[in-house]
């Protein structure tokens, strides 16, 4: 049985958090790994959104039963499966609220071998607040994915085996690094040379993959916001805005990539990502905002002082990469293992969805009363950089809202 104190909070918002599932597959690309040489991508999501009244319904778990195993082992028994078993502050299948003609839309990616309700916090508070966020599964990567119709699809293991041995062989420096104080002018060759080593490695090339997947489920939810779709969506989704993209250690370079590819993508957020791919020095030349450990001042500064757009570089200190998860809600316990920091739980909550839903008010939805600058916490430093008009890559004038 779970314990009384392991449970998520409620969202801060006006809504009532709906839930639905779905997957489309994507023509165009086949055989993206040597082991399923005939077999076209097929990308679930989870899409998180405001209605209005719950209807009566049981709220929705946390995971399904071969998720949480694969978390069990991972953990060496530390995390347990009953977690599967948490309720979750969100409701399958009601309807869209009425109360707004359309929504916003944010994306959300997962971590590596991570799952796709890894931020489900995040994304309720977010729906909470009128947004429809959009969780997109990223298939053989993912620790587990469950289609719609049932079928389970499980992490590859010689995928996540060379992804550690990656990671092995550069530990050492990134070790020196985390030795020395680079100033603004140091760090990007610093950042540079460790870079090198991962470039012709799947850590760096399959960011490519994760970012497709994004792009392409852009393309769907274009096809289902028509009427003729049918579908619970259709017509509220507001795409003149442009999309919001955010996401957590490998989501998080993701999210970056697919600013830099994809001009529907307006605005994003990196949560603790190193930043593999080839975004990593380029000039986004789109407001975003970087957030996370001291990890982020080795390995994601360069990316935010190329930004000529409005950027934000965010730094929780005391904190470890599993803190900005889910995880401090069920699994206190890996503090003993040093995954999660010394941060109030309740603390690094308010942080995550207070600086996301000031962002996306400003940048997405461009309400000029979201001031970032505003939101003030203990032991968080806050760098940032304003452009003369963050809206010039904007698919719309601000005067057309």
């Amino acid at each position: 049985m779970l314990r009384k104190n392991k449970q998520f909070p409620e969202p801060p918002g006006e809504y009532i958090v709906g839930l639905n599932e779905m997957s489309f597959t994507d023509p165009t690309r086949q055989g993206l790994f040597d082991f399923a040489p005939d077999e076209f991508r097929e990308i679930p999501i989870l899409i998180f959104y405001p209605s209005d009244n719950a209807q009566n319904r049981e709220p929705s778990l946390y995971s399904f039963k071969e998720e949480a195993e694969s978390f069990k082992k991972a953990s060496k028994g530390i995390v347990s499966a009953n977690n599967r078993f948490m309720p979750i502050p969100a409701y399958r299948d009601l309807p869209v609220s009425e109360n707004q003609e359309r929504y916003p839309v944010v994306f959300f990616n997962h971590g590596y071998s991570s799952h796709m309700m890894q931020n489900v916090v995040l994304c309720c508070d977010l729906a909470s607040q009128g947004y429809i966020v959009v969780s997109v599964g990223h298939p053989y990567e993912a620790s587990a994915i469950r289609y719609p119709d049932g079928r389970i699809v499980m992490a590859d293991e010689s995928i996540g085996n060379e992804f550690k041995q990656t990671m092995a062989r550069n530990q050492p420096t990134f070790k020196t690094m985390k030795k020395q104080s680079y100033s603004d002018e140091e760090i990007g060759p610093a950042a540079a040379h460790f870079f090198e080593n991962f470039k012709s490695t799947k850590v760096w090339k399959h960011i490519r993959i994760w970012a497709d997947d994004n792009i392409f489920i852009a393309d769907m939810l274009e096809q289902l916001n028509g009427q003729a779709s049918g579908s619970l969506f259709a017509g509220k989704l507001d795409l003149e805005l442009g999309f919001g993209i955010t996401g957590h250690s490998y989501g998080g370079c993701t999210a970056s990539q697919v600013c830099l590819d994809d001009p529907r993508f307006v605005c994003g957020v990196n949560i603790d990502a190193p930043t593999y791919g080839e975004y990593w020095d380029r000039d986004l030349q789109k407001p975003f905002m970087i957030l996370g450990s001291e990890l982020m001042d080795l390995l994601a500064r360069p990316n935010f002082l190329a930004n000529s757009n409005d950027a934000y570089f965010i730094i929780v200190e005391n904190t470890q990469h599993m803190d900005f998860t889910d995880m401090i809600f069920y699994a206190p316990q890996l503090k003993l293992l040093k995954l999660l920091g010394k941060r109030d739980k309740t603390l690094l909550r308010n942080v995550l969805s207070s600086y996301h839903l000031a962002f996306f008010k400003r940048y997405l939805r461009r309400k000029e009363n979201a001031d970032m600058d505003n939101l003030k916490f203990e032991g968080v430093r806050v760098r940032s950089k304003k452009a003369a008009n963050p809206f010039r890559n904007h698919p719309t004038s601000v005067s057309e809202i």
